[in-house]
């Protein structure tokens, strides 16, 4: 794979999911029938009043991509995931957000229990909520990027998760979504992704990883039956299964599998996110629109940070 076309899939990476989240916004919390009576999101806008997203811009997103940003931004100082860095980043982000009334609606249960106990001294390896919510699952893509080795990747993703979701459906979770980006990366066909991530999620959760197989199963059938089948919360057992569905779905129309996954209803923001760091990080940049990518706000910042995770992965770049 030549360097230019590897760069672009860091690229495309992180902006598919700062995509895939701006535009699933638009549909957090809304069920799939009045989606499909309102008509598909294609498109940025301003999400109804009411939603927990009615105070952000069009193309604007959430803290799905904040929370992925600020675990980026650790792995580059560091060279590396470091537990104790992360935790200190995500409970002082955690402040800024509750104190911004425009996106303090997006702190999920969660991840607000685990910011309360990091700042109250508490250690990052006791912090973590035993809800399986999909927090984690949606912030990790950095690590599938940063690290090379499947091993690496499985770890890290783990360690990644603990300090706000430390149960083991969000774990696998977290686990699932780095190695299919990391298999994704290196090119890997749609079934030896699956595998791969199945079986490295099923160390974790074995019912979760079996989902995953369901929703690959499923991918042929129709999005209406699928989606019912799987369910579209914000429990990692929904989420995550759902975005798989669309990427595998889609596996070779990256912009139809988010198109699908921010119009599936119920935490669209993060089935979104999910499916466009897979859908990225497999295609590349060049494959999402222009109008997606320049409509995008801080599209710079994200698209900085991940180049600088492809100059550390390189050794362009030297802590």
């Amino acid at each position: 794979m030549g360097l230019i076309k590897l760069k672009n899939k860091y690229t495309g990476c992180m902006l598919g999911a700062a995509i895939g989240d701006a535009l699933g916004k638009q549909n957090e919390g809304v069920r799939r029938k009045e989606i499909l009576k309102m008509g598909y999101i294609k498109d940025y806008g301003r999400a109804p009043t009411g939603s927990p997203g009615d105070k952000l811009r069009a193309g604007q997103y959430t803290d799905d991509t904040e929370q992925m940003l600020v675990l980026a931004q650790s792995l580059i100082a560091f060279n590396g995931f470091k537990a104790v860095d992360f935790a200190y980043r995500i409970a002082k982000w955690g402040v800024k957000v509750r104190n911004d009334p425009s996106r303090s609606p997006f702190l999920g249960p969660s991840s607000s229990s685990a910011i309360d106990k990091l700042n109250s001294g508490i250690s990052w390896k006791e912090s973590g909520s035993d809800i399986p919510s999909c927090g984690s699952a949606m912030r990790v893509a950095p690590i599938g990027l940063f690290y090379d080795c499947l091993e690496n990747v499985e770890s890290n993703a783990v360690l990644s998760s603990i300090p706000t979701h430390k149960s083991k459906g969000a774990i696998a979770g977290a686990v699932a979504v780095a190695v299919a980006v990391r298999c994704s990366l290196d090119g890997f066909d749609r079934h030896e992704i699956i595998r791969q991530t199945c079986e490295r999620a099923s160390n974790y959760d074995i019912g979760f990883a079996k989902k995953i197989e369901l929703a690959y199963e499923s991918r042929n059938e129709m999005p209406d039956i699928v989606f019912d089948r799987l369910g579209t919360s914000y429990y990692v057992y929904d989420t995550v299964p759902c975005a798989f569905y669309c990427f595998s779905r889609y596996f070779d129309d990256p912009e139809m599998a988010i198109i699908e996954s921010v119009n599936a209803g119920g935490d669209t923001d993060s089935i979104g996110c999910i499916t466009g760091a897979l859908c990225g990080a497999l295609h590349g940049i060049e494959r999402f629109s222009k109008k997606w990518i320049n409509g995008l706000e801080n599209k710079d910042l994200v698209e900085n940070i991940a180049t600088m995770i492809y100059g550390k992965t390189r050794g362009l770049i030297r802590t």
